[in-house]
């Protein structure tokens, strides 16, 4: 017995010192000399899982169960073990058996969650995600997996609880992208807006349902947190905007309890950047507001929420006058920081930033231009990792292309690698924040706007990124980076470059040999709705003024007729200013086709790790093209693509490896 514990003891340090070979070898010889300890079993399990030995992780694991067949934590491990492998209902099995012997496990109700995802079971992942946190509020790894449900949540009348719970949750979230919950607000509160709106006015004391709105504060926590991409919540809110300024302008005062919907209302208006539609009536009126506050300060405190949902304030009044605001709402110091504080800060952040070279391309300088005008996209928060989940880079390049065993360099794949990340064409920093789950990593930024690099480090400082570097730089002239770089990340950028080649063999030549570039471009056949668009723009003589994008959009919601009616039901991006100025009337844009790709690669000699997609299409695929395994061939994507034309709606978005 004294051996047994001497052994296992050495046995778990070699094992924690990482010598992984000297603990297999004690275990083993505590399993020969007649252990009946199931933790030596499990331990041994763990070895086998991960060093890819699942049949002798598996048969180690049932063993440990012959010597404590109740002991919860050996279920879970199997469950594990199968999920890992795919085989869900097995696993599903064995985390059941592992919550009936310990039903207060927040980690088995997680894992639970995490197999009825895997298995299209939404409702049963939400009940287990939401159980898991209520166990645990600690459980960072349970939170992250309600984070990736949010999209998939539909709701009935037997989850709305659930539903509910998660909202709760995710509303307070800070490291989230709250546009993932913008079918959920739809389904959630559309019927509401839908009664509301029927109203005239729709500020009524007879206006229950409008009332009641006001009064959730979930509703106006969503009106601070993402851009609704609905016609009639649009246009209900537009409404609700002109009554608010016909009553302020005729000196009648807004209820106390409507004034933190009027505050949301404003941090919606600038969000979206002003995009809904505003008459000239509108206009004089305001700027009638605006020249009255700047006569009779006591007035400035009451027409600066319904100012701010016409223009930004940052431009229209002091620090001192905005420290005179009353904060006394959540909405109130959203509204203040999100129009002037976050504001002030870009401006001092803009004077540090490190500028490049003049740009001289034609094309660049217009791109830089439109950008400087409207950084894209405008968000509150976005998809940030807890430093607990960060992972290698190699784990997420392995999740996210197609082909068996992608090969990595030694310094890739080192287990204290610090790879070197450079996100070329970063705007608003959305992809920086996203780049915290790469663990270790040394980031690189570059932009050729200094306006949308000042918003993304305002970002990147909010979410404590001290391992960012950003600078203005044309990918054109990416010789000027110091480093080469193991991974480059460019997605959405060179389709906007007046020769998208040209930049693609800049950024090559700072790839190193053995390294991964991510790359996004437009399809062609996917965007036929935009292209038309871009035509009827172009036919119209239209500007990519905000009055323009405001007009057209106003014509596309008028008809219901429209040629171009499918824009407005289908892409989120026609929702906000910038984003629809980007969708339809970008200055530069190139579309590709598979076949296009192919040679865009080759002449880079690149080889195509296969599209990240849904599960559901490369299965589709596959039943299509049984003989290509991997995924990878261009030309059956082609053919692919020609029968199911919206495949790549957003863009085409792949990783590519550079031959050592």
């Amino acid at each position: 017995q004294l051996n047994f514990q001497k052994w296992f003891n050495q046995a778990i340090y070699s094992h924690q010192t990482g010598r992984l070979r000297e603990a297999e070898s004690i275990y083993k010889k505590m399993i020969t000399a007649g252990t009946s300890d199931p933790a030596v079993f499990c331990n041994l399990g763990v070895l086998c899982k991960n060093s890819g030995r699942i049949e002798e992780a598996l048969e180690c694991y049932e063993r440990a169960i012959d010597f404590d067949p109740d002991d919860p934590k050996i279920y879970s491990n199997i469950g594990n073990l199968y999920r890992d492998t795919g085989k869900l209902e097995q696993a599903l099995q064995f985390t059941l058996k592992s919550l009936e012997l310990d039903p207060d496990s927040s980690t088995v109700q997680m894992n639970l969650g995490s197999i009825y995802k895997d298995l299209g079971e939404t409702d049963k992942a939400l009940t287990a995600t939401i159980e898991a946190i209520e166990l645990d509020s600690n459980n960072i790894e349970a939170l992250q997996n309600l984070k990736s449900l949010a999209v998939d949540i539909k709701i009935t009348s037997s989850n709305r609880d659930n539903v509910r719970q998660a909202q709760d949750i995710l509303l307070n979230c800070d490291d989230f992208s709250h546009r993932k919950l913008c079918s959920l607000f739809i389904q959630d509160y559309l019927k509401d807006i839908q009664s509301a709106a029927q109203s005239d006015p729709i500020i009524s004391d007879q206006n229950q349902a409008f009332h009641d709105l006001a009064s959730d504060w979930r509703f106006r926590k969503y009106l601070t947190l993402l851009i609704p991409p609905h016609q009639e919540i649009e246009q209900f809110l537009s409404r609700l905007r002109k009554e608010f300024l016909v009553q302020i302008k005729a000196n009648i005062a807004i209820s106390a309890k409507l004034i933190p919907l009027l505050e949301a209302l404003a941090t919606q208006c600038f969000l979206n950047e002003y995009v809904y539609w505003q008459s000239e009536e509108e206009q004089k009126w305001v700027d009638n507001l605006i020249s009255i506050a700047s006569k009779n300060k006591e007035k400035i405190n009451l027409y600066l929420p319904i100012i701010g949902c016409y223009k930004p304030i940052h431009g229209i009044t002091t620090l001192e006058e905005i420290r005179k605001y009353p904060i006394n709402s959540d909405e109130s110091r959203c509204f203040i920081d999100a129009q002037y504080n976050e504001v002030a800060t870009e401006k001092n952040i803009k004077s540090r930033l490190r500028t490049s070279q003049k740009i001289h391309n034609d094309v660049s300088l217009a791109v830089q231009q439109m950008y400087e005008e409207n950084p894209y996209p405008r968000y509150q928060h976005a998809d940030h990792t807890h430093p607990q989940l960060t992972k290698p880079t190699t784990e997420f390049i392995s999740l996210e292309t197609t082909i068996s065993n992608p090969p990595f360099t030694n310094q890739l794949s080192s287990t204290n690698s610090s790879p070197k990340i450079l996100i070329a064409g970063c705007g608003t920093g959305n992809q920086i924040i996203n780049a915290s789950r790469y663990k270790n990593a040394q980031i690189t930024a570059i932009d050729i706007s200094k306006n949308s690099l000042a918003y993304a480090a305002r970002k990147a400082q909010a979410y404590q990124m001290n391992n960012v570097r950003l600078q203005q730089l044309d990918i054109l002239d990416a010789n000027q980076l110091e480093d080469s770089y193991d991974v480059i990340e460019c997605s959405g950028v060179l389709h906007h470059m007046q020769d998208p080649a040209r930049g693609l063999a800049a950024l090559n030549s700072k790839l190193k040999p053995g390294g991964y570039i991510k790359i996004g471009l437009y399809s062609k056949l996917a965007r036929q709705n935009v292209s038309a668009a871009r035509e009827l723009i172009q036919t119209l003589g239209l500007q990519s003024t905000p009055e323009s994008i405001r007009g057209f959009r106003k014509q596309i919601f008028n008809d219901d007729q429209h040629e171009l009616k499918g824009l407005s039901v289908l892409v989120n991006d026609f929702y906000s200013l910038s984003e629809c100025r980007d969708l339809c009337f970008h200055v530069q844009e190139h579309q590709f086709t598979t076949e296009t790709l192919e040679k865009l690669l080759e002449a880079e000699n690149l080889v195509f790790c296969g599209f990240m997609l849904p599960k559901s299409i490369k299965t589709a695929y596959q039943n299509c093209f049984p003989e290509d395994r991997n995924g990878t061939s261009l030309s059956n994507w082609g053919e692919f693509e020609q029968d199911n034309p919206s495949t790549f709606q957003s863009m085409y978005q792949f990783w590519a490896y550079k031959p050592l």
